[in-house]
Parts: C-alpha cells; structure tokens; sequence
C-alpha cells in the first residue's frame, strides 16, 4: 500500500510540474512543496497560523512544522478543509501531499490490472496521458 501511495504521489507530483497548474489568480511557483504551498497561499490571504489553525481545530505549531515540511502532511479530511479556508484546490493540495483516495488503494488491492496500469502511469507519455484524460472526460486544469 505505502509503494502505491509513493507512486501516485511522484505521478501527481510530476504531472503537476509539467502542466504548471494553478487556480485563477493565483501566483504558483514551480516545484513548491505542500509546506511552502500552505505557507505562500496562507500569506497572500492576510491570515496568521493561528487564524488558519483555529479554523482547522489544529494547534498552530502543528501548521508550522507542516508549513517547514517537517513531519508527514495531515490527513485527507483535514487537506481538505485548509483547501477551503486557503480558497484554493484542493485537488491540487491533496496532491501535493501525496493523499491517495482509499477506494483507489483498494482497487489497487484487489485489480492486479489495475495496480500494474498506476505502476505504469509515470512512463506514460504526455499525449498519452491526454488522450486518456479526454476519454475519461476529465476537464483540464485551469492554466
């Protein structure tokens, strides 16, 4: 389970360096790390770790360290909601910190095909890769 959560973080991580992805208005830096994402998004919005941290139920020294990208990133739930209170994607934030989808590890589980087509997914080609976007009719990222 850990080897898929470690592959599809370095496939989000690496399809969202090349595609360079942000929302509208917002100013992205390549290659940022979810630490220095929270921390820039947190910035522009006005807000202090502590507003930030009342407003997710964490302590503030927990934001910090996950700010300085020390310790693991948060759980997917709370990924989530500081997506909310910083007003970005969370998507893109749940991707950054490398947050697998449960049903996605257990089909992973049970679906060798599957598992072998996640395994496969960072050598696939760009084209490719749109070309199964579109089929699965997923929009493309705002640019």
């Amino acid at each position: 389970m850990l080897m898929l959560g470690t592959l599809l973080q370095v496939t989000l991580r690496s399809q969202t360096a090349r595609e360079q992805v942000w929302m509208p208005g917002e100013m992205r830096q390549p290659d940022e790390t979810f630490g220095q994402r929270i921390q820039r998004l947190r910035r522009e919005r006005g807000l202090t770790q502590r507003q930030v941290a009342a407003e997710l139920g964490i302590d503030f020294t927990y934001l910090s360290k996950l700010e300085n990208d020390r310790g693991e990133p948060p759980g997917e739930d709370t990924v989530r909601r500081l997506a909310a209170v910083l007003q970005t994607d969370e998507e893109m934030l749940l991707a950054l910190a490398g947050k697998v989808p449960a049903e996605l590890r257990e089909r992973a589980q049970r679906d060798v095909e599957f598992a072998r087509f996640l395994r496969r997914l960072p050598s696939v080609p760009d084209e490719d890769l749109r070309r199964i976007y579109k089929n699965l009719k997923i929009p493309p990222a705002d640019r």
